[in-house]
């Protein structure tokens, strides 16, 4: 399959997670209330992985791999502040957790208690394992 098709596929899958994040950020929005919200994490979650997807759009009308390498490292930045948030939501959740461990969170996440952020969390995942192949693709064909 050419890297172009496979980098539409790779987009439909960073817009359903984003469709996803949406809806997990609505329901925690209902749940705490907008006062409680780490609003700068957000904030920077949602403006990488925006500026994200829209640099891999750019990789699709270009077609080059330098392009899909930037898309990719932005994110994965945002990516970082979206563990960032997984902590917050955690400890919101289970008080007097000081310093929880990666995999009580991941696993808290991928539990499905709460399925709108557990399936964000993997479709994230798929998509960005996808854009690291696709990244190694279009550099290879380059």
């Amino acid at each position: 399959m050419p890297v172009a098709a496979l980098a539409l596929a790779d987009l439909a899958l960073l817009l359903v997670a984003a469709g996803l994040g949406l809806t997990a950020l609505l329901g925690w929005l209902r749940h705490r209330g907008s006062g409680r919200l780490p609003a700068a994490k957000i904030a920077a979650h949602l403006s990488l992985q925006l500026i994200g997807i829209a640099t891999w759009v750019a990789f699709l009308v270009t077609g080059a791999a330098a392009v899909a390498w930037v898309a990719f490292a932005v994110l994965t930045v945002g990516q970082v502040f979206g563990d960032l948030l997984m902590f917050v939501s955690y400890r919101a959740r289970y008080p007097g957790t000081a310093r929880p461990h990666y995999l009580a969170v991941g696993g808290d996440v991928l539990s499905f208690r709460r399925p709108a952020p557990a399936l964000h969390a993997l479709v994230g995942a798929l998509a960005w394992f996808s854009m690291l192949a696709i990244c190694i693709a279009a550099t290879v064909a380059g």
